[in-house]
């Protein structure tokens, strides 16, 4: 069950920073809010320590990418695309 969560929660991460990338910040933030859910219920769930803490940190990233895409969207502004090295690290 966790590695179906594991796994649920990637598909949306990386589908959401290439949405990130290509300047489709709607997109992007309602993929990114999708793996916060699964993200979410894996946390839940978890019972290894070690595992429990990367999904926290991994979460509050993805989290705070959501905010910045979600200002930009309330701004109206175009924003900037995330760059390879932000989505290398939101990937990995």
């Amino acid at each position: 069950m966790l590695r179906d969560f594991n796994e649920m929660e990637m598909a949306w991460v990386e589908q959401a920073v290439q949405a990130d990338i290509a300047g489709n910040y709607k997109k992007a933030f309602e993929l990114y809010m999708n793996a916060l859910e699964f993200f979410k219920e894996h946390m839940k769930c978890e019972k290894n320590p070690e595992i429990k803490g990367t999904a926290y940190k991994k979460f509050f990233e993805y989290l705070n990418r959501a905010k910045e895409i979600r200002a930009i969207l309330d701004d109206g502004e175009t924003g900037s695309a995330c760059s390879g090295d932000v989505a290398n690290a939101l990937v990995h």
